[in-house]
């Protein structure tokens, strides 16, 4: 196969496709071969009829390629497409290919349908291998041509995957509208006038939803971070393309997000040993298998499926949906049920309609009836059982049809499930459970020793003596409790428990009906809170799933340090310092360990602050393991991007959180506007540290309870609470004094019962913590899970575009040495270099604000016409031209590098732009003479020269004609001989250099590049030449072509346009300009070390001309006008962590 691909034409060859020629009549054959037909496509002479034509075309999307190459086992027999191309020369190069390689051996075959077979597999596997990765090997034809029309029409890589297309209408031309992973395009071709545009997803700030003409719902507005609004009308798919859009470019921007300003930081420090990694993940990686793949439409919706079943379960993000159905869920009471407590614990009997969903790992269940108001948004019953827990499972007959399934669990409580659909369904949801089942066989066997330690299981003893031990337990069980034991009533709260698990099961086998939110809602005992936050928050599936992994990660690290590591060290004794655990090695050093274990899980998120805080207050009632796996599910899934450099999440809630205040609120919410008072003063601690460090541990922790039952949505409820009841006196305030000064003396005296409220027939006083909890949950019921989910979707653009323009002027202002680029134009670099790399990054890499020598390349493709090297077939002279250039890119990396073993980072890039752009004459005369001194001598000799020939021919042809190309070398080389002979003192033997350049000079003008290159190198071969700089300086000012091309040639070959993102200020300004100061203030006050580096180099000379006479600059004005969102820095931990950024702040977020 290693000769089957070689030289290969590029993005010409297709999946074979069965085609029709009798039905398609505007074909014309060029070439008849062996069973091969190389076709053009042919149309009217009249032009209106040939507009007419491709105008209906376009509209029906049947436009194909003009040229193609079928094959044909016989004659009238369908013909089988294998290849298509816009060009002649392409289509050319594969019917070269195909003459060379599959003619000769076709010729051995001789029946018609073993040929077609023969051909058929050729040219699968031929795909399959250069087309891995791209939509070629779609298995929907319509998106594989869809795929190859938008890339050709808008020249994007083969790389980029398409997603879908639909039709529509843009500028009142109805066309198509292509959405791939980066792009959003559309293009119209409407009686010979075409119409298209382009928008990168992560420049999308905010997409809207429309109605046309006031009557029809089929229009979207889409505006850029540029102001830029793009009306999208006559859709008939609408939603499906809004919630796509939404999808990609939330994912677009949580690219840019993930761990902005840093490289890693949980990375080890070590390099040797970071190599090693890296090189383990390499052979992890498994070779992708050439076969079809779905298309990328199907995958986005089952990713975004299996999501939306994972967060409503708690469940592993890995878990796949395989199947759901109507089912009717049956389970008795505990027959050993004792008549104690049926009011507070009511007997587990179930009887409810619902859906039961089965994944590889999991069968799940949820009822149609929901709870009564204020929680009406909530199942009455949620089952949760992983497979490895079911120890029988017996089909339910009625009849002989399966009508369902009876379970019994690990702890032997039987469980029905009828199934409501018809049989066909029944009897294949039935057979895929027992598939599941048996893969999880191998996992039964370590159910008994991992519940062993459950504190659920020692509850339910029935020995009386061990209920106090701790089998499984935190530093509370030695260091004690932030609440008394009986003052919490844990006694009465373990008796309520033991008879809830009796009743529906324990940790992993237990369901959950209203009466466990309740006995949640009171406050865990300290002896279950562990379990039951790892339980609810879905890490105990984690925990179970992945043992020995925590203790693995500590082990593999031992010894190694990361930027992450010495952070930790910094914030360990800051870490509730008040609590007695914490004074004490023991405590210190368990904190340590989960912390340092999850920074080298996650390197590329690391530590953040505000991480400390709360994990130490999980270590109190958790071991280092359960710990370690409830942290993953806070910082990954319940509250993403909290604890991120930039705290993106955390400022994302924020927003979601003075839009319900002023939704819910809206006097309160009008006072603060009035009087300047910032929410976030208070309220974004609040969010950040879980409430941990706003009020009393021991009621901090009876938050964390009912976070972990209800998720992220409570944190919103209860700060909504805590601002209704203390709404009178913040009406009163006119500051952000008086407006922290009521909710500090709230939060002391919160645990106070001075609050009375009607409770039946008698009066009933509750504590201020209480009165929070009960107006959270009556009063703010309709902030649902779906409410801040789509809150999210909604604002995360916004938030996006406003670090993103906070963390590029972050950079900027941390740059060494400016380079003589102004504000503007250095911007304008930035967008370019981090531009490049966001679009090299690949899922799963490691985040880098470093370019590698391809990266490089790719970025000099966008900027300049000599930059974009691609072969599309084996043509000799396009092989050569990309040696050629190949060559001279690796000298310009070099260059800005600095050193071939390094690579480039945005200040190195910044200083070799300068020399390149502000450069003068002379300036950039030595940089082309520095190019090629490769050893670094001073003198150029006669293999430079040539090398430096063969590559000025290489880019004068492209940037000028080749005509002036070929005179400017050539004579290039004749004065190099001639400089050669004086600088040695030797009289130039004038009458041989002007016949030499007369030879050279009338080459024919057919010549192949190639054959000029080998002209070039011919023409020195007995010359020695050494030139030094002086005498090189003197060889370019003598001809005129190279003193343009050096003047202001090549700098003018350097395109850069202006960004959407250097436009887009408002958001940004307004929340992130006093979050840096407050950084920069901290810092004055505790100097920090900082983790840029940078390599001082010497600014080039430069010219009194501005870049913008150089550069060719986008004419589009940046957008006025401040938005104000409400967003500003608070306590020291926050400036802190934003210190933290501005020092390392060195990637494209």
């Amino acid at each position: 196969m290693s000769e089957l691909t070689t030289s290969i034409p590029r993005d010409v060859f297709t999946l074979p496709t069965l085609t029709d020629i009798t039905l398609t009549p505007f074909w014309s054959t060029v070439i008849q071969k062996d069973n091969f037909l190389l076709q053009k496509s042919t149309s009217p002479g009249n032009p209106l009829f040939r507009n007419l034509l491709n105008t209906i075309a376009n509209v029906l999307d049947t436009k194909q390629p003009p040229f193609r190459i079928l094959f044909q086992r016989e004659i009238n027999a369908m013909c089988l497409q294998i290849a298509v191309a816009e060009t002649e020369k392409a289509i050319e190069s594969a019917w070269v290919w195909i003459e060379k390689n599959l003619m000769p051996e076709l010729e051995t075959i001789s029946h018609p349908l073993e040929k077609e077979e023969w051909v058929s597999d050729k040219i699968n596997m031929l795909v399959s291998t250069i087309e891995s990765g791209t939509d070629e090997l779609s298995s929907d034809k319509n998106i594989r041509n869809a795929s190859r029309t938008f890339r050709q029409i808008f020249d994007i890589p083969t790389s980029e995957r398409f997603v879908n297309y639909y039709s529509c209408s843009y500028k009142a031309r109805q066309g198509w509208l292509y959405i791939s992973e980066n792009y959003l395009g559309f293009h119209s071709l409407l009686l010979g006038v075409e119409t298209k545009a382009l928008i990168e997803l992560k420049d999308i700030q905010e997409l809207k939803k429309e109605w046309s003409k006031h009557f029809f719902a089929d229009s979207l507005r889409i505006i850029t971070k540029d102001k830029r609004e793009y009306y999208i009308s006559n859709m008939f798919k609408r939603d499906e393309v809004y919630e796509l859009l939404l999808q990609l470019t939330g994912q677009a921007m949580l690219r840019l997000m993930k761990n902005a300003g840093t490289d890693a930081p949980g990375s080890s420090n070590d390099i040797v040993f970071s190599s090693l990694q890296k090189g383990d993940n390499n052979k992890m990686r498994s070779e992708a298998q050439h076969q079809l793949v779905n298309p990328l439409k199907y995958d986005l919706a089952t990713q975004k499926r299996d999501k939306i079943y994972a967060d409503r379960f708690r469940l592993p993000l890995e878990q796949h949906l395989l199947d759901c159905i109507d089912a009717n869920y049956i389970k008795q009471a505990s027959v050993e049920r004792e008549d104690s407590f049926l009011s507070q614990v009511p007997p587990g009997q179930v009887n409810l309609n619902g859906k039961v969903y089965l994944s590889q790992t999991f069968m799940t269940f949820e009822s149609e009836e929901r709870l009564p108001s204020p929680q009406q948004h909530l199942p009455v019953c949620k089952v949760v059982f992983p497979l490895y827990i079911v120890k029988r499972v017996e089909k339910l007959y009625d009849g002989a049809y399966t009508s369902g399934v009876a379970i019994i669990t690990w702890n032997n409580i039987h469980h029905e499930f009828y199934l409501d659909a018809e049989k066909n369904s029944s009897e294949q949801f039935c057979e895929l459970l027992k598939s599941t089942l048996l893969k999880q066989v191998r996992l039964f066997k370590l159910v008994k020793p991992f519940m062993k330690n459950c504190a659920s299981e020692q509850i339910l003893q029935k020995d009386p003596s061990d209920d106090e031990k701790s089998i499984m337990g935190g530093l509370g069980v030695e260091f004690g409790y932030p609440e008394d034991s009986r003052k919490s009533k844990d006694g009465s709260k373990n008796t309520l428990w033991k008879l809830y698990f009796k009743e529906n099961g324990s940790n992993l086998t237990m369901i959950r009906l209203p009466t466990f939110g309740k006995l949640v809602r009171v406050g865990l005992p300290h002896k279950l809170r562990g379990e039951m936050w790892e339980l609810c928050s879905g890490a105990m599936y984690l925990r179970f799933e992945n043992q020995g992994v925590y203790e693995e990660i500590l082990e593999k690290y031992k010894g190694q340090t990361s930027t992450s590591t010495e952070e930790i060290e910094k914030d360990l004794n800051r870490s509730l310092p008040e609590y007695a655990g914490y004074q004490t090695p023991e405590g210190i050093n368990r904190l340590r360990r989960v912390l340092t274990a999850y920074a080298w899980k996650n390197p590329e998120l690391g530590y953040c602050q505000a991480m400390n805080i709360v994990t130490s207050a999980l270590l109190i009632y958790t071991t280092e393991e359960q710990a370690f796996w409830i942290l993953h599910i806070l910082v990954d899934r319940m509250c993403p991007g909290y604890y991120s450099t930039n705290m993106y999440g955390a400022l994302l809630d924020q927003i979601i959180f003075e839009q319900l205040v002023e939704k819910t609120m809206p006097i309160l919410w009008n006072h603060f506007k009035k009087t300047n008072v910032e929410l976030s003063v208070a309220c974004l601690p609040w969010f950040l540290s879980l409430y941990i460090n706003s009020m009393p541990l021991e009621f901090a922790m009876r938050v964390l309870d009912v976070l972990f039952m209800d998720g992220p949505r409570i944190l919103f409820q209860i700060g909504l609470a805590i601002l209704k009841i203390n709404g009178d006196e913040l009406l009163e305030t006119n500051d952000d004094g008086a407006f922290l000064g009521i909710f500090k003396s709230f939060f002391q005296y919160i645990g106070t019962s001075d609050v009375t409220v009607e409770g039946g027939r008698k009066k009933v006083k509750l504590t201020k913590f209480n009165e929070v909890m009960l107006t959270a949950y009556r009063e703010f019921s309709l902030v649902t899970d779906e409410m801040i989910s789509q809150l999210r979707v909604q604002n995360q653009l916004k938030v996006g575009a406003g670090i993103e323009s906070f963390t590029k002027r972050t950079t900027i202002r941390h740059l060494k040495d400016m380079a003589s680029f102004s504000k503007e134009d250095i911007g304008i670099v930035y967008d370019k270099f981090f531009g490049t790399l966001y679009y090299a990054k690949k899922d799963g890499d490691k985040p880098d604000s470093l370019m590698n020598r391809d990266t490089f390349q790719e970025m000099l493709g966008k900027l300049t016409p000599w930059g974009k090297i691609k072969v599309a077939n084996d043509n000799p002279d396009s092989l050569l031209a990309r040696d050629i250039g190949n060559r001279f890119v690796n000298r310009l990396y070099n260059f800005f590098a600095g050193d071939k073993n390094q690579f480039i980072d945005f200040q190195k890039d910044v200083i070799g732009m300068s020399h390149i752009l502000h450069g003068d004459l002379l300036s950039r005369i030595n940089l082309f003479f520095e190019l090629y001194d490769e050893d670094k001598d001073g003198v150029l000799n006669s293999a430079d020269i040539i090398d430096m020939s063969k590559e000025l021919y290489w880019i004068l042809s492209i940037i000028k004609e080749k005509n002036i190309a070929w005179d400017a070398v050539t004579t290039f080389i004749i004065n190099s001989c001639e400089q050669s002979d004086v600088a040695r003192g030797d009289q130039p033997d004038e009458k041989t250099l002007t016949h030499r350049l007369a030879d050279l000079a009338m080459s024919s003008d057919s010549m192949s590049f190639r054959q000029r290159i080998k002209q070039l190198e011919d023409s020195m071969i007995a010359d020695v030449i050494d030139i030094t700089l002086p005498s090189f300086r003197m060889v370019v000012l003598t001809i005129e072509s190279l003193e343009m091309f050096f003047d202001h040639g090549f700098s003018k070959s350097f395109s850069f346009v202006k960004s959407a993102t250097d436009r887009q200020r408002s958001f940004g300004r307004e929340v992130f300009e006093n979050l840096f100061a407050g950084g920069q203030q901290l810092a004055a006050e505790t100097p920090r070390k900082s983790h840029l580096q940078t390599t001082p180099s010497m600014t080039p000379s430069t010219s009194t001309h501005s870049l913008s006479q150089a550069l060719i600059l986008s004419s589009t004005s940046p957008c006025g006008g401040r938005q104000h969102l409400g967003v500003t820095p608070v306590a020291s931990l926050m400036a802190r962590r934003v210190q933290y950024n501005s020092a390392t702040a060195s990637s494209f977020v």
